[in-house]
């Protein structure tokens, strides 16, 4: 083995990740009869084209001898063979296979030196005209601008991927912009993040004083914080996270936030009015929280509408639901339903069992015979279509009662507000700050707004602590759910995700009917128990699916029971098909679980949604996966990223989700992750059976840290001064 040189010609590219550049090639080498399967990093590369390969031969477990590419080299395509499938790529706009035989026939190896030097001579071509002549010129000429603006790229080691999104920005000023100011990318490209503008700005020569990179580091600082769920940082923490990612003198730093503060790159604010307490906010979080806190008093203290004010009136109707439905509510239930209908803002918030559901639908049945008009609403697909199948009324998530419309626009908004008596929100603690924001702004004024969710679970992924921050407040209804339904009571399950939430040992015995510990301290252990429960004890015990009724919740990525590792067995024993060579590793096979990562509005799959391959076609790297609640979606190459394996996801990924069996690995290597929210949400994604497989240790660790990361918010005490308090 060893570096080696080998000249292919590309018969197809049988796979292209475009964010990253990764490519799996097939090719000929000359007389060589034998085909060539080469993968790695490469430019764009089109059939028929000439590669000059370096790197080394490995041998795939699966697919057999591949060339590992290392580097990659472009030639124009030497014969007519191949100058025939180049132009036929679809490379050359005007050009398919017609006219890339008549063109090779009648100009032959020459045909390329022809269109660069000399395009009107195609004209002789029966069927090319001056039309399609000038399409064959401009995007020759594309070509060329790319080919040389990603050299020019190439120099400060800007990657393919990146470089084709550059070029797509800004065109022939590509490399312009890069030389100038290489942070402007962290601000108008997606995916180029500070580090990676940071060392192209070493590469150009810019000095690590200039001021272009102490603003765009801040930036970065106050984005990052943001990514965690910060709405700002203070002062302090600002300054100190700053330093150590710009490594530069302190004084620097201090003057470019003072410069910030007053051109209003960002907000400062000082509630003392001591500089050094300060708290430093990107604008637009600012403006969302006190947009926010503001229109949530607007709301509540509004004296028109839909409200009913005589509680006597409202006794009535809730007790002659209660008669019609057969439904007995105790006075915390009865509290939230009159809350709903007199108040013009009512967060319900309630562990598992305590009836929010019911709850849910005796509101809208009541509002339904006042004749209102109520909006269901939640935060996922997932969330939504659960609110709908236990209300039996159509709820949508938030993005689509608001009519996105991407990249950032929605139909209602403040200037054209949704019609509605009443809007109900369920799985409010999945809500951030901006989406709370948009809803609020396209709510008209005298609409009941009932928020409905779990306190107790994880906060959103997004920024803010919206449910946490408007209960601390106080400047709204809020009614606390403690009391557990009787059949509720009855369950393991529910009985032992309350004994979690309060700080004390889940009940674990022999009489335990759907709560169950395997103690198995050894990481490599415990996953081999796992893999046994997921495709042989539970299917055959419990009579479910392996993969559309199991769901193993991990709380980390990392480790033999962390996400990755179990995955990979998983897939290995509940999947053993053929791979079909794409996939973040390359590993996707037909029935294969998979999630979703990111929100994609277009299709309207969000992050988080989970189901599974059932189609895939290998020529142009297509994918189909069916999802339960939105059927069959088909993802392009381009968007298969946006998919992982899901046999096993973390726990914050399974917000809002529930599952029939959740399987969930607690171990000391876990240590960093062992919190008291986290396992709480974990048991309360589980309908049916809960099964922890680990050390006592670990859960113990995990029962009795309650120390929450406090995100940086400022709701609440907007919210009270707003209203007073």
């Amino acid at each position: 083995m060893g570096d080696e040189k080998i000249e292919v010609t590309v018969e197809s590219v049988v796979y292209q990740n475009q964010e990253n550049g990764f490519r799996v090639i097939r090719g000929s080498r000359g007389h060589k009869e034998d085909g060539v399967t080469a993968v790695g990093k490469t430019p764009e590369v089109y059939e028929g084209q000439d590669l000059v390969l370096e790197g080394e031969w490995t041998r795939h477990e699966r697919y057999g001898r591949q060339f590992q590419i290392e580097k990659c080299k472009i030639d124009p395509p030497s014969t007519e063979k191949g100058v025939k499938r180049y132009l036929a790529s679809g490379l050359i706009k005007g050009i398919g296979d017609k006219y890339a035989e008549k063109i090779v026939e009648r100009f032959g190896e020459d045909t390329l030196d022809v269109i660069e030097e000399r395009p009107e001579d195609l004209l002789e071509i029966n069927g090319i005209g001056e039309k399609k002549l000038e399409k064959v010129r401009e995007s020759w000429k594309k070509q060329r601008q790319v080919k040389d603006v990603m050299v020019s790229l190439k120099r400060h080691d800007i990657s393919t991927a990146y470089g084709l999104k550059i070029y797509e920005k800004y065109g022939s000023q590509a490399s312009t912009v890069v030389e100038k100011d290489p942070y402007r990318l962290t601000r108008e490209i997606d995916g180029i993040g500070f580090k990676v503008a940071d060392r192209i700005a070493r590469k150009v020569g810019m000095k690590p004083e200039d001021s272009k990179r102490i603003k765009a580091g801040l930036i970065y600082t106050l984005e990052r914080a943001s990514n965690d769920g910060h709405i700002y940082l203070p002062k302090k923490k600002l300054f100190k996270k700053s330093r150590e990612l710009l490594e530069i003198p302190p004084d620097l730093i201090r003057d470019k936030i003072e410069n910030m503060t007053s051109t209003g790159s960002v907000i400062e604010e000082s509630s003392d009015g001591k500089k050094d307490t300060s708290r430093i906010y990107l604008p637009a979080l600012y403006f969302m929280e006190e947009e926010v806190a503001e229109k949530l008093v607007a709301l509540e203290g509004y004296g028109d509408g839909a409200r009913i004010s005589d509680e006597g009136r409202i006794n009535e109707l809730i007790d002659g639901y209660q008669i019609t439905s057969g439904i007995d509510y105790n006075p915390e239930q009865r509290e939230a339903i009159q809350a709903a209908l007199q108040e013009k803002v009512t967060v319900v918030t309630g562990g598992p069992g305590t009836g929010k559901t019911t709850i849910v639908t005796g509101i809208i049945a009541l509002m339904e015979d006042l004749g209102w008009e109520v909006i269901l609403a939640a935060p996922t697909g997932r969330a939504a279509k659960r609110l709908e199948e236990t209300t039996g009324r159509e709820a949508k998530t938030i993005h689509r009662t608001l009519g996105f419309k991407p990249p950032d626009e929605f139909e209602h908004d403040s200037e054209n507000k949704l019609s509605a008596d009443a809007i109900i929100v369920d799985e409010l603690s999945m809500v951030d700050l901006r989406l709370i924001d948009h809803l609020l702004q396209a709510t008209p004024e005298g609409t009941n707004l009932v928020l409905v969710g779990d306190a107790d679970q994880l906060p959103s992924v997004g920024p803010g602590d919206v449910m946490g921050d408007i209960i601390e407040a106080g400047a709204v209804s809020v009614v606390q759910l403690d009391q557990i339904y009787r059949q509720s009571g009855r369950s393991d399950i529910v009985t032992n995700a309350h004994r979690i939430n309060k700080g004390e040992f889940p009940r674990i015995n022999e009489n335990n009917t759907d709560f169950f510990f395997i103690e198995e301290k050894v990481p490599g252990r415990a996953s081999d128990e796992i893999i046994e429960l997921v495709s042989e004890e539970i299917p055959n015990e419990w009579d479910m699916d392996p993969i559309k009724d199991v769901q193993v919740l991990a709380p980390m990525y990392k480790g033999d029971c962390g996400v990755d590792q179990l995955n990979t067995a998983l897939q290995n024993e509940l999947n053993p098909e053929e791979e079909l060579g794409f996939g973040p590793e390359d590993d996707f096979r037909v029935g294969d679980k998979v999630m979703q990562t990111k929100n994609n509005y277009e299709k309207e799959v969000f992050n988080g949604d989970i189901g599974r391959i059932v189609g895939a076609d290998r020529s142009d790297s297509r994918v189909e996966v069916d999802f339960p609640d939105y059927g069959v979606i088909s993802y392009e190459k381009n968007e298969i990223s946006a998919l992982e394996l899901a046999y096993a996801i973390t726990i914050h990924k399974s917000q809002g989700s529930e599952y029939d069996a959740v399987i969930i690995p607690l171990l000391n290597q876990h240590y960093v992750m062992l919190k008291r929210n986290l396992l709480y949400t974990a048991v309360t994604r589980s309908r049916e059976l809960v099964v922890l497989v680990g050390s006592k240790k670990a859960l113990g660790m995990a029962v009795n840290n309650d120390r929450e990361s406090r995100r940086f918010t400022t709701l609440s005490r907007r919210l009270k001064e707003k209203a007073g308090l």
